[in-house]
């Protein structure tokens, strides 16, 4: 389900010179505009998450707003290499994103997240990689993934069936 009134608030206030996607720091930075962003995309998750799961660096900001406006809480997915253990001691899920570069995202092997109900969140999906990578990831955890959501994406055959089958919550694809 779109949001016009938000999408269009948003688009006047993304930067227009960005190079491979859009800048949403100016976007949080309005803390009415940013509130209702977390609302809507909360809406169809009320008292069905456990834990809201979101990559480094901002789909933390949106992420952690998600759990805080759900009750839920919150893990922070990692890129490779930042997670202060050994190899052997991380749970790697390895990807190829939007610019077409290999990407790694990690957590802690030990890490046990046995039939919780998790949404996965990030600020933008491009292609759709990184979010499948990350479900796949937690998946490995034991979680259950109810739902993705974000607030804009480029819409793409995977990312169109997601939004098709209410699995993927999003504010707009039209900026």
């Amino acid at each position: 389900m779109e949001h016009p009134e938000l999408v269009e608030q948003i688009r006047t206030m993304l930067p227009r010179h960005t190079v491979g996607r859009y800048d949403l720091l100016p976007v949080f930075s309005d803390a009415a505009l940013f509130d209702r962003i977390v609302r809507a995309l909360a809406a169809p998750y009320r008292d069905g998450v456990d834990l809201v799961a979101a990559p480094e660096a901002i789909g933390w900001i949106l992420g952690t707003a998600l759990a805080g406006r759900l009750g839920a809480g919150f893990l922070g997915i990692r890129k490779g290499g930042r997670l202060p253990y050994p190899p052997e001691l991380l749970t790697s899920e390895y990807f190829t994103d939007y610019t077409g570069q290999e990407k790694t995202f990690e957590i802690p092997a030990a890490l046990r997240l046995d039939n919780r109900r998790v949404l996965v969140v990030d600020e933008w999906i491009e292609t759709g990689a990184q979010l499948q990578a990350m479900c796949d990831l937690l998946e490995r955890t034991g979680a259950r993934i109810v739902g993705a959501a974000c607030i804009g994406l480029d819409e793409t055959p995977v990312t169109a069936r997601w939004i098709r089958s209410g699995w993927l919550t999003c504010i707009g694809t039209s900026f």
